[in-house]
């Protein structure tokens, strides 16, 4: 072989290696995340009525909690609520507001953001939705009710750098 076609090989050989490298660091990193979102839904399985799962969030701000979206044996669209240590929440969300009808109430009452992040979560012992978004050069944190979507005073402010 030719020396420019061995150095060829060794660079793409040394560029699968890291590359292998790097897959195998975030699975090491991510594996323990990965572990609780499956315990949150075998929980949410065994604790509750849902029986297909559409979605998972991991909520941190009082407390930690693991949200599940799915389904329910009548194919109902429901969330369940498991907080660390806690007993398991379920809810449908006919009965409440989902992602897009809160999307459309925060457009509507907030005119002008730029949503970061909408999830769901427990907010002072009451179910909410949690927004994280930027206004201006400022970021926020807002509450709204999963009940209703009605927007909860309280309104934390990041500082700036």
């Amino acid at each position: 072989m030719k020396k420019r076609t061995k150095w060829i090989l060794l660079s793409i050989l040394i560029l699968l290696l890291v590359l292998f490298g790097l897959h195998r660091f975030y699975v090491y990193v991510m594996q323990d995340t990965w572990n609780e979102e499956s315990a949150a839904i075998q929980t949410a399985k065994q604790q509750t009525g849902i029986v297909s799962v559409d979605k998972t969030w991991k909520s941190v701000w009082d407390e930690v909690c693991w949200v599940v979206q799915g389904q329910n044996e009548n194919g109902e669209e429901l969330m369940v609520w498991l907080p660390e240590g806690g007993e398991a929440h379920e809810e449908l969300l006919s009965g409440g507001t989902n992602e897009q009808q809160i999307r459309d109430i925060i457009k509507s009452q907030l005119p002008g953001i730029r949503i970061v992040r909408l999830m769901p979560g427990i907010y002072e012992g009451e179910y909410v939705w949690q927004l994280f978004y930027k206004e201006k050069e400022h970021h926020y944190y807002q509450f709204f009710k999963f009940s209703d979507g009605s927007i909860l005073p309280d309104k934390f402010t990041l500082p700036n750098r």
